[in-house]
């Protein structure tokens, strides 16, 4: 890992009682909210994703708390997403042939890890509007279209993160992590900002290694 800014930021974010260790029962809801949402291949109803966090031994005080500050849903109550998502964004999955979308692009690598799938990923870079293609497993890139496309990555510390709700998490991360064709095309589109590294695919995804870990440190 080359990009020191980049390191040392997931660093400080997930080590115990950083941003990002969120503790036992928002980490391992997070995990298995993920995994059901993916598995389904469809919108979870609230009722389903109860049952399965109650299997999980997840505290259910917990659940009542983040689920309607973290997730997607419908008209009905169902739970549409959270980081995985059936509301369409730029970043697009197949996970065992089914179809869904993520927040944003460092999620996908996340997802390989976290869900322990082969993913596929079509993600259309913001300003060009050309799609970049991934399959990514939980060991590393695979295949890349170009090769030397790269992923943003915002490099927060602990007081600029906020996850207290959807649009604050999509507001720290997610609007600001993309795949772009080149790197020359990504610093076009950061263009005088000091906060978002353009990572090399590889280097990404062990950034994405470093986050998945903080998020699955409580599972057994």
């Amino acid at each position: 890992m080359t990009n020191t800014h980049a390191l040392q930021s997931v660093e400080e974010l997930t080590k115990p009682s950083g941003a990002l260790d969120l503790g036992r029962d928002p980490a391992r809801l997070l995990v298995h909210l993920t995994r059901l949402l993916a598995h389904r291949g469809g919108p979870s109803p609230r009722q389903e994703a109860d049952q399965a966090l109650v299997e999980a031994g997840i505290d259910q005080q917990t659940a009542r708390q983040l689920i309607p500050r973290w997730t997607e849903r419908n008209s009905d109550g169902d739970i549409v997403g959270f980081g995985v998502t059936y509301n369409p964004t730029s970043h697009r999955m197949t996970v065992d042939d089914a179809q869904m979308w993520a927040w944003c692009a460092m999620d996908t690598l996340i997802f390989a890890i976290v869900l322990n799938q082969h993913v596929e990923v079509e993600s259309t870079s913001p300003g060009s509007g050309e799609t970049v293609r991934l399959r990514v497993d939980p060991n590393g890139i695979l295949e890349a279209e170009p090769a030397d496309a790269v992923v943003t990555f915002p490099a927060r510390t602990n007081d600029q993160v906020d996850i207290s709700s959807t649009t604050a998490i999509w507001g720290t991360f997610c609007h600001h992590s993309f795949f772009f064709p080149s790197r020359a095309d990504a610093e076009k589109w950061a263009a005088g900002r000091t906060d978002v590294e353009m990572l090399p695919l590889g280097e990404g995804f062990e950034i994405a290694e470093r986050l998945a870990a903080g998020f699955l440190r409580y599972e057994a």
